[in-house]
């Protein structure tokens, strides 16, 4: 795959499969700091079907990259996973010892981490980089291993593959960096890629690329993909199915189509109104107003309603569960209409608290 066929035209998403290959429910992850336990991620529930694109997305702090660190097992201290399960293939990651986790990781779950200048090892070259994890996961040669890796270099659109395996990062650009990036997660050709914000830091044309990468390789590798993003326009254009995270819970998930043409939560609203608009010229971009809070003080009943422009005093009382308004599309907020015009309170709510004593647990 050459570079000239990455600026081609848009390619098209995979069609995904119907069988379930991963699914996180409740899952649970604190952070113990000086002021009391931070609840990063509270209560997170979903599944990834066989060669879907799931895309998770929110503001910054509101747990998107905790919940892909908490699936493989990556939270270290003072963070702990304190509830939930992780089922990969039937299997319970959450239950597995460390020894078997390894297995897992980078061969059948692999992910592109954030800021490839941080992530590569400066000190080492690209080539020793890429192949360590055919080294930890395949008993192949040295030979076959440096095949791999120059094939995977090129499939990815690194022009002279073969001799840049003894080149550094620095002497890497950043949208090359992040295509090395790309292939390394893709060495063991996983399962599933967890990719955390692939495009950050790069131009909208060197993103623009790296996303049509993403899309090609996942149609021809079969692999399903959990996209993390704050990006509303990546979301559009690169996922199936997109849930919407705030202060460390899913408030909304539904289908792309679906979302972008009904969304229900007040947070997703004002997402899209905070968006430019090519028919708004001179007007003011809106905004939601407030922050997101802090996990350690979460405020009572539905976590928005401080910033939200419909609570009442219910909301701030009562926990709203996720429920299922429409097909396929679900919502955690008291005032959601199903056709998503004028919100009302539902009459009677039952109400669910997600909450866990996690003090205990931690």
């Amino acid at each position: 795959m050459s570079s000239e066929l990455l600026t081609t035209a848009v390619d098209p998403l995979a069609e995904p499969g119907e069988k379930t290959i991963l699914d996180v429910r409740n899952l649970q992850t604190v952070f113990k700091t000086d002021d009391g336990l931070a609840r990063a991620v509270d209560g997170v529930s979903f599944d990834l079907r066989e060669r879907e694109t799931l895309a998770i997305v929110g503001e910054s702090g509101c747990g998107k990259s905790v919940t892909a660190f908490s699936i493989l097992r990556l939270v270290g201290n003072p963070g702990k996973v304190v509830g939930g399960s992780v089922e990969f293939r039937g299997t319970d990651l959450l239950k597995l010892k460390e020894s078997e986790m390894r297995r897992i990781r980078g061969k059948h779950i692999s992910m592109i981490f954030q800021e490839p200048m941080t992530s590569l090892n400066p000190v080492f070259t690209i080539g020793r980089q890429i192949m360590e994890p055919l080294e930890v996961h395949e008993k192949l040669s040295e030979e076959a291993i440096e095949r791999r890796a120059v094939e995977m270099l090129k499939l990815v659109g690194i022009p002279e593959a073969e001799n840049r395996l003894g080149d550094y990062p620095h002497q890497f650009s950043g949208g090359m960096r992040q295509r090395v990036m790309i292939a390394m997660s893709l060495m063991c050709r996983p399962d599933i890629l967890i990719a955390d914000e692939p495009t950050t830091a790069l131009d909208v044309t060197i993103q623009a690329q790296i996303l049509r990468l993403l899309r090609r390789l996942q149609r021809e590798m079969g692999m399903s993909v959990i996209l993390i993003t704050h990006d509303l326009g990546v979301v559009a254009e690169n996922s199936h199915r997109v849930a919407v995270m705030y202060a460390g819970r899913i408030v909304e998930q539904a289908t792309a189509a679906d979302l972008f043409k009904v969304p229900l939560h007040p947070y997703t609203i004002g997402l899209f109104e905070s968006l430019p608009s090519m028919h708004g010229k001179g007007e003011r971009l809106r905004t939601i107003p407030g922050s997101v809070p802090n996990p350690v003080m979460m405020p009572s009943g539905c976590p928005f309603h401080p910033r939200c422009p419909l609570a009442d005093q219910y909301c701030v009382q009562n926990t709203p569960e996720l429920v299922e308004l429409r097909p396929e599309h679900w919502v955690s907020c008291w005032k959601a209409k199903r056709d998503g015009t004028m919100p009302v309170r539902r009459s009677q709510p039952q109400v669910v608290d997600l909450s866990v004593d996690v003090k205990e647990q931690a």
